[in-house]
């Protein structure tokens, strides 16, 4: 955009100078007594010096002006036509991210009976899973220490993430947020599981996840009202008397162990059998995120857009979200399964560039903040996860008001 203005001065620059130039060799012609409008005072022979001169000299000037004018608008014009192109592609991501949605169901037993949600009443319901997992997973807290939660390499990994980006982090809340949205993503059915114990082997200590994930899958679905039931009734005991039963539900029936369950326990042990209450929404959510994901990084890597016309082709797809798929967007980018969105971006060929060329593309690929994609998200935080702490510099709704 500079160079094209800078050519573009250039060439108005030099019809001026051929125009000046003209006018001032007439002006000398004159004084020197030569006409071209009386045909008793015209020379023939300066008439053709004034030709030639014009030509050469100034002819050349407007001749390059003209080449430059002539360059300037097949710029344009190719510019143009890779704006509509993108614009042509983009929008038709937006339409496809609308039918996704559009697709959405989700049937679930509520208030005594089974209810369909459709559309983006979906993530309204993934949401308030999402509440009752982070409510189930913080019920199995006992440590105010993280050591007693992360591996430690795992842990360093976190801290130089966010120290990267100058942000504080509780990295208990952060844990519990990140388990709690991988039991909704991945569900505890036996698939479900086997992902989540290979995914939480590599960041928690077994000790606490092992145990956390037996509890989780203890609990059914609401419709069968007994097993509910009874798994409430293990929920409301002292995290003393649950590390106690835990071990004995977990272990009972496996080779080698002999172990006897009390009646209640035994109760408690038949939901094993039973569907689970979180049966994970990877179909949904997966393909969600991958699509909307790769809608802005298509976006943030057209290079013929300034950054306010990127901003307003952002805005136009964020308008498309709604306020629970926003507060799902945030859960998560600051989980494990979405720090690429702007906490720990993708930077290819690292190594083969600068820290300043580093920095730069990093600052570029921080799409939640650039692009302010949980603008509208009410409050200040969700169940004490501060969305400043983690994005501070999102232009938040609620401040302008």
């Amino acid at each position: 955009m500079v160079k094209s203005k800078t050519y573009y001065y250039l060439a108005w620059f030099l019809i001026f100078l051929g125009t000046i130039v003209t006018v001032w060799y007439l002006f000398l012609l004159k004084a020197d007594g030569w006409s071209f409008w009386n045909v008793d005072k015209m020379n023939i022979e300066r008439s053709g010096q004034f030709g030639d001169y014009i030509g050469g000299f100034v002819g050349t000037l407007f001749s390059l002006a003209g080449f430059i004018f002539l360059y300037l608008t097949l710029k344009e014009q190719r510019l143009a036509f890779r704006k509509e192109r993108f614009e042509n592609h983009f929008f038709e991501l937006i339409k496809l991210h609308r039918e996704n949605i559009n697709e959405l169901a989700y049937t679930k037993f509520d208030n005594g009976e089974m209810r369909t949600a459709k559309s983006r009443k979906v993530f309204r319901e993934i949401f308030r899973e999402f509440e009752e997992s982070l409510i189930d997973v913080r019920h199995f807290l006992n440590s105010n220490e993280p050591d007693d939660y992360y591996i430690p390499k795992y842990k360093r990994t976190i801290l130089e993430i966010f120290e990267a980006n100058k942000l504080d982090v509780d990295l208990i809340g952060l844990a519990t947020a990140d388990i709690a949205y991988c039991i909704v993503f991945f569900g505890v059915s036996k698939e479900g599981d086997m992902v989540l114990r290979n995914l939480f082997q590599k960041k928690y200590k077994p000790e606490y996840f092992l145990h956390l994930l037996t509890f989780i899958r203890l609990k059914p679905k609401k419709e069968n009202l007994e097993g509910y039931s009874n798994w409430e009734k293990l929920r409301k005991k002292e995290y003393r008397e649950l590390k106690e039963a835990l071990p004995k539900l977990y272990y009972y029936n496996k080779p080698g162990k002999n172990i006897v369950l009390s009646a209640e326990e035994a109760n408690v042990y038949s939901n094993f059998s039973f569907k689970k209450y979180y049966g994970g929404h990877q179909h949904r959510l997966g393909h969600y995120f991958r699509h909307l994901f790769q809608s802005y990084k298509f976006l943030n890597s057209q290079s013929n857009l300034t950054k306010d016309e990127k901003y307003f082709y952002g805005k136009t797809l964020r308008a498309q979200l709604s306020t629970y798929e926003q507060a799902l967007l945030f859960i998560n980018s600051i989980s494990c399964l979405g720090l690429r969105w702007e906490l720990n971006p993708e930077i290819k060929d690292r190594d083969k560039k600068t820290p300043k060329q580093i920095e730069k593309e990093t600052k570029e690929s921080k799409m939640i903040t650039n692009y302010n994609l949980i603008k509208n998200l009410p409050g200040r935080h969700i169940y004490g996860l501060y969305f400043r702490s983690f994005y501070p510099k999102v232009r938040y709704e609620s401040d302008e008001i």
